[in-house]
């Protein structure tokens, strides 16, 4: 193919994007008289919602379907439809898609299975679906998928059994979703709770439209307040980073669960849309890195989703007043504050005063504020008191806990719900064993409402992290790596996959980071020769072999040894333990290192991940990254400033800043090594894993060294 013609593709692909969301025309292949049947529900739904386009059903054994003239074939329709919803046997899909393209359909939703999620055979045909799609600029949802709905112009060719749960009315949710099920499942809880829907997509195994693509598509109407869903997989990291950048500078938040995060999930979803799961710790990175709110299960989804979707005023920080009528769930709410990260707000004597004076003599005037029967006795005066909370200028979010609340309910709906319309601060509430009303009635007033203080807290954090995406990074200079480089061309030269701190550290030192002075040695006699010509106090004596990653573990390292006696020693006690434990690992012998100093231990690494690309992970040494898991990932590459920032949300930071008697580590040069690192990672993409462990970190102005090092390279194609 011409490089222009792909040009034009993808000029088309915008197009036709356009016509997927806004087609002027609907055509079913396989359509059915059955409303229940996957070719009769989009017809059926259609006619409900008022679609203004025309609608073409194709099954030539029908004149007419739900009120729609019934056509024989694609090819004998009156005109070209903008988007053709398939809902035929797999065999004749791919037929259906050469001539949808050919006769220049602009978008095609395939509900059809049997594709790249059953086997090999699905996935040349999902392979050759993809390939028409980037040869034509087709737009393919699906296959394997229930489709979309754009609830704005009545556009509902998703076969979900939730859209049939009453006339959903359009709002400002927006779903996408890489199994039906699931988005199905969030638009029947917005839709429980009289929230509207903007759009229903499920994109399914994405032969030529992407989770991507709708995020993108969603992000610039600005009738969405939110774009939520599930992913299982990012097949186009780019595409997926550029749709989520340009949700952040429209100021639309994305809340995502991904799935596939142990092995055994991993290979569910693999069987499920035909993907690749790719490693858990790294997709977290990039949604942080995105400013993407990545929540753990359906029901946090659903509460951001609601949290979000009310439209809600931008809290200034962190403080929270609770206001509530049970001492113990306004306790309980207080305690779920620290566990998300906020803060208690410390009302003004100004506003404590006034409270008092609307209180009853046995209630005190504090925050979190109890309430007792106020609420259900005097609903005007609660409200006056939520207002007094929120005017507070130490207030930045209200959390209203209501448990109980029968008598008089409707009462206090309304002055909530009337306050709530003009409230300059956001304001989220749990609503306890009360009436069942109060759920609706509060969300169609723009109050997310949960049934339990936590999760009213847990939302009160998504409204935070809303405001406060990381910005982007800025991608730093491209570096130099010509030694490290060459370090790889000579491995591709030997079919080495591996390569340790003998080839390593003298590369990353020419590269201007600090690694000791080294000898290497093949005998107790040259060992002892080598301490000498070394001229250092001390060193490590550690086994030189391509086949030891974890030295120590054979007894292949000996520390702070002084004098050349002593090193020909050590040489001898390594090579015979070795030889011992690791009776197969090929033996260069052993590896002299001056003994550098640090106040700690850090590790830094190089993660390639095949669907993602190359990221950088930092942590504190020993078991802080061995035991308790305590490492930070980034995309490569980043600067300076953003490794700063990934130090920073470590466990053991305050290790590393200098807490009570502890000193000020040069952070300074070691986010210099990580961003530099980054570079490396982002230069050479054959680098599939770099361990550089331990690396030791001096007081402030003493500088980092790298002690030792083992990179892997992805094996050659």
């Amino acid at each position: 193919m011409t490089s222009a013609s792909r040009v034009n593709a993808t000029t088309h692909r915008a197009q036709n994007l356009e016509r997927l969301f806004e087609p002027a025309s609907v055509a079913v292949l396989g359509a059915s008289g059955v409303a229940s049947k996957a070719g009769g529900r989009p017809i059926a739904y259609l006619r409900e919602t008022g679609f203004a386009g025309r609608v073409y059903p194709i099954n030539p054994r029908h004149a007419s379907l739900f009120g729609f003239d019934c056509y024989p074939s694609l090819e004998a329709l009156p005109e070209v439809p903008d988007l053709v919803v398939v809902a035929i046997p797999a065999r004749g899909v791919l037929p259906a898609v050469r001539e949808a393209a050919a006769l220049g359909v602009g978008a095609m939703v395939i509900y059809t299975s049997g594709f790249a999620e059953v086997g090999l055979e699905g996935s040349e045909v999902q392979r050759e679906i993809h390939e028409i799609c980037e040869t034509t600029g087709l737009v393919v949802c699906g296959p394997n998928c229930q489709g979309i709905a754009n609830l704005y112009n009545g556009l509902a060719v998703n076969f979900s059994t939730a859209l049939s749960e009453g006339q959903p009315k359009p709002g400002p949710i927006g779903i996408v979703s890489q199994s039906g099920l699931v988005g199905a499942l969030i638009a029947s809880e917005c839709m429980s709770r009289s929230v509207g829907l903007g759009y229903l997509v499920s994109t399914g195994n994405e032969a030529g439209f992407e989770i991507a693509d709708a995020i993108s598509y969603m992000a610039e109407d600005k009738r969405i307040r939110v774009i939520t869903g599930y992913v299982e997989s990012i097949r186009d990291v780019g595409r997926f980073r550029a749709a989520a950048l340009k949700a952040r500078v429209n100021g639309t938040p994305i809340v995502l669960i991904k799935s596939g995060k142990s092995p055994e999930a991993a290979r569910a979803a693999a069987s499920h849309t035909g993907a690749l799961a790719g490693s858990a710790r790294l997709h977290e990175a990039l949604f942080q890195e995105l400013g993407i709110i990545a929540v753990d299960n359906l029901e946090a989804l659903i509460d951001a989703t609601l949290t979000f979707g009310a439209g809600l005023p931008a809290p200034a920080g962190r403080r929270v007043a609770i206001f509530g009528n049970s001492g113990g769930f306004n306790v309980l709410c207080t305690d779920d504050l620290g566990r998300f990260g906020l803060e208690l707000a410390p009302l003004a004597e100004a506003t404590l005063a006034e409270i008092a004076r609307h209180l009853p003599g046995y209630l005190a005037a504090q925050n979190p504020i109890d309430l007792a029967t106020v609420p259900q006795t005097d609903p005007k005066t609660t409200r006056r008191l939520l207002q007094l909370v929120a005017e507070d200028p130490n207030v930045d979010i209200v959390i209203s806990v209501l448990g109980a609340i029968r008598g008089g309910a409707d009462a206090l709906i309304a002055e909530l719900a009337d306050y709530a319309r003009g409230a300059s601060k956001p304001m989220v509430a749990a609503w306890m064993a009360s009436a069942p009303s109060g759920f609706a009635a509060l969300s169609a007033a723009g109050i997310p409402v949960f049934p339990d203080p936590s999760r009213a807290a847990r939302a009160a954090r998504h409204l935070l992290d809303g405001t406060s995406a990381a910005a982007p990074a800025n991608i730093p200079p491209a570096r130099d790596v010509e030694p490290v480089s060459a370090v790889v061309r000579s491995m591709r030269a030997a079919g080495e996959l591996t390569a340790g701190e003998v080839a390593l550290l003298p590369a990353l030192g020419a590269l201007g980071l600090r690694v000791p002075h080294m000898a290497r040695a093949r005998t107790p006699e040259e060992a002892e020769a080598a301490f000498t010509r070394l001229g250092v106090e001390r060193v490590a004596v550690k086994i030189d072999s391509p086949d030891i990653a974890h030295k120590t573990d054979v007894g292949g390292v000996v520390l702070g040894v002084s004098s050349p006696e002593a090193c020909a020693e050590a040489t001898r006690s390594i090579l015979a333990s070795v030889g011992t434990r690791a009776k197969d690992a090929r033996i260069d012998g052993v590896l002299l290192a001056e003994m550098a100093r640090g106040s700690a231990e850090i590790v830094i690494g190089i993660k390639k991940d095949p669907l993602l690309g190359a990221f950088v992970g930092v942590g504190l040494g020993g078991v802080f990254v061995e035991i308790l898991g305590d490492i930070a990932f980034r995309a490569a590459p980043f600067d300076e400033r953003i490794a700063l920032a990934l130090l920073r949300q470590l466990k053991g930071w305050p290790l590393l800043e200098g807490t009570r008697s502890l000193p000020l580590l040069d952070v300074e040069a070691l986010a210099c090594v990580v961003a530099a690192i980054s570079q490396l990672a982002a230069a050479l993409p054959e680098i599939e894993e770099l361990d550089l462990n331990p690396v030791l970190v001096g007081r402030a102005g003493e500088g980092v060294t790298i002690v030792d090092a083992l990179m892997r390279l992805t094996p050659p194609v």
